[in-house]
């Protein structure tokens, strides 16, 4: 009698069972994780050198904000068309080879982990300003 392959995969969980996560929540942990970098580092540098903590998390909120724009519009720009073929050392867009791209819509946009990083990063800044008018009322 032969012995059956007692083996099994490590992974017993199919590709239905991995959802991936909504827009939404993908924007809420994109924007809490930058919320948890930028607010520490802004009070830390703001008590230091007695600067006001919202001028300093606005200036670390635009530096982020460069960042990703430079991200968003290297994937958009450098690289538009993910059907590229290489053929020896030239690029061949497929598009030029016949391939009709469809337009973008704002819904396929916001899928992008980096324009939802844009997005979070605006709404930082947003509340930066908002957060300061309110503690001049305040004080």
């Amino acid at each position: 009698m032969k012995k059956k392959n007692t083996y099994k995969s490590v992974s017993t969980k199919t590709k239905a069972e991995f959802k991936p996560k909504s827009i939404p929540k993908s924007i809420g942990s994109k924007l809490l994780m930058l919320l948890g970098l930028i607010i520490p580092v802004a009070a830390l540098i703001g008590y230091s050198m007695n600067v006001n903590f919202f001028s300093i998390a606005r200036i670390l909120s635009l530096f982020v904000l460069i960042i990703s724009i430079a991200a968003f519009l290297k994937d958009e720009i450098i690289y538009p068309n993910i059907k590229a073929v290489q053929h020896d050392n030239s690029l061949i867009n497929k598009k030029k080879l016949g391939y009709n791209e469809k337009r973008r819509n704002f819904s396929s946009l916001i899928k992008k982990g980096t324009f939802q990083v844009i997005l979070s990063i605006l709404t930082i800044i947003a509340c930066t300003y908002l957060g300061q008018a309110i503690y001049k009322i305040l004080v």
